[in-house]
């Protein structure tokens, strides 16, 4: 097979998935720097589901705010105008990819809390590491892997295979997919995402997760991507379809940080992956929410 091949199945399936009307807002307003509060509440209240949800959210443990939250944009006033779209982002996408489409060739519910994890990581380390803000963080990190549920819905025995194949190997998916694909799912994610009309830097961090370094100018995006997936291997957030990981420090796309940030050379990483841990329960609470109806 070949990316062209895989894309004639998807397309005359008839089954492509489609972003859902709030999300694509929540997408457009996260690159929005004139968006205010307002805005991302009227956003997320069009959806009354999705804004109890945010509230519940919003009210739980995780906050720790005084009194109740009763209103989506008081929510977003306490939270920040960030929390709150990319709370609104993660619960929206994950309902609207959630049911029947993915297939069962594995746990999606999984997936999702690895996806969640991998997109709390990327904006975080983004923040700690004082590294370049796009905007794009937490949408990349939520939807880096999506090529895997277009393979996994339309090449249900194919993509078992790759997975039985990384497993036996201990490599990962992207490694062994090329074999029984011809392509694989970054490269596939890259093309769904130009489809859906994605800017730039979000689909080329999509396209090279796995090779930052051919990212061009969106590599810090990427690279940030990939490393936040490597974290959330380590730390079993989720199972996003192997468990092959390695530290920081080892990995090109760190060096690759590096070499554009050199204050970076003096970091402490073990207390800086310390201080990610608080990211993985979130991102099982986001997963969990984001499936019920």
């Amino acid at each position: 097979m070949s990316l062209e091949r895989v894309v004639e199945v998807i397309e005359r399936s008839g089954e492509l998935p489609t972003i859902g009307a709030v999300a694509a807002e929540v997408m457009r307003l996260a690159g929005d720097p004139s968006a205010d509060f307002g805005k991302v509440a009227a956003a997320v209240e069009n959806d009354p589901s999705l804004a109890a949800k945010v509230l519940r959210l919003a009210n739980s443990p995780f906050y720790g705010l005084r009194g109740e939250v009763a209103s989506v944009e008081r929510a977003v006033a306490l939270l920040g105008m960030a929390q709150v779209r990319n709370i609104a982002l993660s619960l929206s996408l994950i309902r609207d990819f959630s049911g029947s489409y993915g297939g069962e060739t594995f746990r999606w519910d999984r997936f999702w809390e690895h996806s969640a994890g991998v997109a709390l990581i990327a904006e975080t380390m983004t923040r700690l590491l004082r590294l370049p803000v796009s905007g794009t963080e937490y949408a990349a990190g939520l939807l880096h892997d999506v090529g895997k549920i277009l393979l996994g819905h339309h090449f249900p025995q194919e993509f078992g295979r790759c997975l039985d194949l990384a497993a036996r190997r201990q490599v990962s998916l992207w490694e062994v997919e090329p074999e029984v694909f011809g392509t694989h799912h970054a490269e596939l994610g890259g093309w769904i995402a130009e489809r859906w009309g994605f800017p730039t830097p979000l689909r080329s961090a999509i396209r090279y997760h796995h090779e930052p370094s051919d990212a061009g100018e969106e590599h810090e995006v990427a690279a940030v991507v990939h490393l936040a997936d490597l974290f959330a291997k380590v730390k079993q957030i989720g199972f996003g379809g192997d468990r092959v990981a390695v530290c920081f420090s080892d990995d090109p796309a760190w060096a690759l940080l590096v070499e554009r940030q050199p204050h970076l050379e003096d970091l402490d990483l073990a207390r800086f992956t310390l201080q990610l841990d608080q990211e993985v329960e979130m991102a099982r609470a986001l997963a969990k929410l984001g499936r019920e109806p």
